[in-house]
């Protein structure tokens, strides 16, 4: 299950504001006139500096699920704070239409990346974990799952270009 929030307006200035780190992605994003690159997208993510303390302040947590914090979305992109309560995963799925590449802004991101079997059911490929500061890019056609396997709340920071409309959801072999 998923909750989805958008931040009002105030909240989005006010973090963009406190965290220069996602106000100039944003400013980069806006200033495209196209979806960007899954390369460059991943540069940028790493590149930012993020103010771990603003973006916690702005985010909530669902109880059961993860949270979507929706900061912005154009017809080019979708930024989203995505926060996980240990425990909390995401169902096994690909990003139909669009890329996405996110940057682990607290906690530590585990990823599990899958392939199909001949029954369509997905199989456990590779397990990466990401630490805060390092970035995770995914084609639309990759199939994976993002959890929070600690004890402790996971902030991932989230681009999709362009936003996310659609997405497969697979069940495991």
């Amino acid at each position: 299950m998923v909750v989805v929030v958008t931040l009002d307006a105030s909240e989005c200035e006010d973090l963009t504001a406190a965290c220069t780190g996602i106000g100039g992605l944003v400013e980069w994003l806006d200033a495209l006139e196209g979806r960007p690159g899954l390369a460059e997208l991943g540069e940028r993510l790493e590149e930012a500096v993020l103010n771990v303390d603003a973006i916690d302040k702005c985010v909530g947590y669902a109880d059961a699920g993860y949270q979507r914090n929706i900061v912005k979305i154009t017809e080019h992109y979708e930024m989203v704070l995505v926060t996980w309560k240990p425990g909390q995963d995401t169902p096994i799925h690909d990003h139909t239409g669009s890329d996405c590449a996110f940057n682990i802004v607290a906690g530590e991101s585990t990823e599990t990346v899958y392939s199909l079997n001949e029954d369509g059911r997905a199989v456990t490929k590779e397990v990466r974990i990401y630490l805060p500061g390092t970035v995770c890019a995914a084609d639309e056609s990759d199939i994976h799952r993002v959890s929070n396997d600690t004890d402790v709340n996971l902030i991932n920071l989230h681009v999709y270009t362009p936003p996310l409309t659609g997405f497969g959801i697979y069940d495991a072999a």
